[in-house]
């Protein structure tokens, strides 16, 4: 099965799979016959391109290119991400780095209290305003309110939203959800005036915690950089996150322990050569 979305411009279109197709059997033989079922739907959008990003094995016996489509650098996901095998709770923190052990602990010795919240719109109203600190503070964007109400809805017990409590402040919060035996960190925010005490680490601690409980294997911390950044950091600081600078994020995640995670390379399938390139100038897919 795969999931095809399409951005529109004018007449014309362009697909994307993210993080698939999902293939159970031979390999091989159901991408060849998936792909000539996404062909066809394709065509009825009058898609120019379609874009995949795989989240594992095709199964592919040759290149790219003989299985008609090219190696695109257009990565929408995160092409590495942490995965974190879910232990019981001594085992979770002495997979983790020691400082990141420390800040776990420290946050429970300074009586940090952490809340789990359903997404009702008081709920979703603090999250969207410790994420819009968060996107200004590190200068990364984010979508409007209701995609984040939206999500709580559509998920439901799926889901799961925490919120830190410093003194009766909240100073983080962080949305999870589960699918299947993996529970994924999809979003998370915190107050640039109440950033001390280690909130955010046990917050992620707990996080694992209700997803094991809920029956998942791994918890994927979601994305960090394609190659491991450089660090500035000296024996007292974590290097920070600014735009493009993703050290402080690198550095907060695979310190939780598990294991780096990388996907395989877009793929790009091109229907029309000349107009997929004018459309990726026009930026139809990026909008």
């Amino acid at each position: 099965m795969a999931q095809v979305l399409f951005r529109h411009r004018g007449p014309v279109s362009i697909g994307y799979i993210p993080r698939g197709p999902v293939l159970a059997g031979d390999r091989s033989a159901l991408f060849e016959a998936l792909v000539k079922e996404v062909d066809a739907v394709c065509r009825d959008r009058r898609a120019i391109s379609l874009l995949v990003e795989p989240d594992g094995r095709l199964g592919l016996s040759g290149t790219y290119k003989a299985a008609g489509f090219v190696r695109s650098w257009d990565a929408f996901q995160p092409v590495r991400t942490v995965k974190v095998p879910l232990l019981d709770d001594q085992a979770l923190l002495d997979q983790m780095h020691q400082k990141t052990r420390y800040n776990v602990r420290l946050a429970q010795r300074r009586g940090v209290v952490v809340e789990r919240r359903d997404g009702d719109e008081d709920a979703i109203n603090t999250f969207y305003e410790l994420l819009a600190d968060t996107a200004q503070r590190n200068e990364f964007g984010i979508h409007q309110w209701s995609y984040y109400a939206d999500f709580m809805r559509i998920f439901g017990e799926r889901a799961l939203l925490l919120f830190a409590v410093i003194d009766g402040t909240i100073a983080a919060g962080l949305i999870v959800a589960r699918f299947a035996h993996e529970a994924i960190y999809m979003y998370g925010g915190s107050s640039t005036a109440f950033r001390a005490h280690g909130a955010a680490f046990l917050l992620q601690f707990e996080a694992m915690r209700w997803a094991r409980d809920q029956g998942c294997s791994r918890y994927d911390l979601w994305g960090i950089p394609l190659q491991d950044p450089g660090s500035s950091e000296d024996a007292r600081r974590m290097a920070g996150t600014h735009g493009d600078d993703w050290r402080g994020l690198y550095n907060f995640k695979v310190r939780f322990g598990g294991e780096i995670v990388s996907y395989p390379s877009p793929m790009e399938r091109r229907y029309h050569p000349v107009l997929s390139w004018l459309g990726r100038h026009a930026t139809i897919l990026r909008g």
